[in-house]
């Protein structure tokens, strides 16, 4: 469902300053100077995909039709390798941390992205949609995920030389290329180092290994001059920044008392209202390569029948999922999951009182998605929940009824 990329390129991970693979997509209104629909409204979505040691990367299926949905219906689209995935740098973690920063990294971007792209119309009565969303092991990552105001504060007044000022710089460079070709006339598909149009793309094409690695080095370089472009006009102030850490929060100790020359804060709002899609979350793993290899998102003292404040604990650990609209969607046949420990869960977090949480269990579906019509069921499902989302009085309990009666 998705088209090919309106850009591809790289970004530093806070975690560690490794590279990733990034893609994003504009919908059709941005695509399309001469489309008749409604214009953009700013909203964004990350997509993220399933465990890379078993072969996850962006390119799969699941991933395709739940941003291709997105994309559709008017979301900027963002999806990327984690660690180790395809020619991302590194490997994949044992505790999902490094992960989180990936993604963090890329919702940094995507935010900054849109900013500059479009900066915030000032008329609208509510703010643009940030939604996270994942398959399977993305799933896990996007429950876990800070909330969207502590991953903003990290690139609010980034020190230099880090890669969270790389990232906002980036996001400049690339959304302010952009503009300068949507806003001219008949452009040539390569912008300024940036894969324009996604014609270049190497996961969806062959071609000279030899020749691709030498464009990826200039194009990398072309990048890398124009942020230093950037940072050598940017307004500097010294100051304390927060630092991402291997816990995902600022170190006192490291960072506290340090002061920086750090990029000023840029005029106007860079804010979103949260929004969370999880497709297959492998929630009760029952394979031991599974559950040595995630970190299962559900402790096992959550779901014994005997304990108490069952509830308080799952709001205690997901309370994001809770107080922001949330759409789970699983298969009753998934064999990557509990059924029992998947049911408790969902429903524990949409009896919370005043619970924005959602869920659909989709009958004959199994973790990929490819018995039957189970695909068109999701994306109907995500459809559904996404329309629900860019409307002004916000996700209703009517979606999930909406959902329900059409799985």
């Amino acid at each position: 469902m998705l088209p090919r990329p309106c850009l591809s390129f790289t970004l530093p991970s806070v975690y560690d300053n490794i590279k990733l693979d990034c893609r994003v997509y504009h919908p059709p209104c941005l695509r399309d100077p001469s489309h008749s629909g409604a214009p953009w409204a700013g909203h964004a979505a990350v997509v993220a995909h399933p465990y890379a040691p078993l072969g996850g990367c962006y390119d799969d299926p699941v991933v395709d039709v739940a941003a291709g949905t997105l994309l559709q219906l008017g979301f900027l689209i963002a999806t990327f390798n984690f660690r180790g995935a395809a020619s991302s740098e590194g490997r994949t973690s044992w505790t999902s941390k490094p992960e989180q920063a990936d993604y963090s990294s890329v919702v940094g971007f995507l935010a900054y992205y849109v900013h500059y792209l479009a900066p915030a119309d000032r008329s609208r009565s509510q703010l643009p949609i940030m939604l996270f969303a994942g398959y399977s092991y993305g799933a896990m990552v996007t429950t876990r995920l800070p909330p969207l105001e502590t991953i903003l504060a990290y690139f609010a007044t980034p020190a230099i030389h880090t890669p969270e000022a790389d990232i906002r710089l980036r996001a400049q460079h690339l959304a302010e290329a952009r503009r300068s070709l949507m806003a001219g006339p008949a452009s040539p598909r390569r912008a300024q180092g940036v894969r324009v149009g996604g014609d270049e793309d190497s996961s969806r094409r062959s071609h000279d290994g030899q020749g691709h690695a030498m464009s990826e080095l200039l194009r990398e370089d072309r990048i890398r001059e124009s942020v230093r472009h950037l940072l050598s006009r940017a307004k500097l102030v010294y100051r304390r920044s927060p630092r991402w850490t291997s816990s995902g929060s600022e170190s006192e100790s490291e960072h506290g008392n340090k002061m920086d020359h750090c990029l000023e804060k840029v005029d106007g709002n860079v804010a979103f209202r949260s929004a969370y899609l999880a497709v297959s979350p492998p929630v009760g793993l029952v394979t031991r390569l599974a559950t040595m290899s995630f970190a299962n998102p559900l402790p096992a003292s959550w779901m014994s029948r005997a304990g108490t404040g069952a509830q308080d604990r799952a709001v205690e650990e997901y309370g994001l999922l809770s107080t922001n609209p949330t759409l789970v969607v699983y298969g009753d046949q998934d064999g990557f999951i509990s059924q029992r420990k998947m049911r408790e869960w969902t429903r524990l977090l949409a009896g919370v009182e005043e619970s924005r949480f959602r869920y659909v269990e989709v009958a004959g579906a199994g973790h990929f998605w490819v018995e039957g019509d189970v695909m068109y069921r999701l994306r109907d499902a995500i459809g559904i929940f996404a329309t629900e989302l860019t409307r002004l009085d916000g996700t209703s309990g009517a979606s999930l009824q909406m959902v329900q009666d059409l799985i």
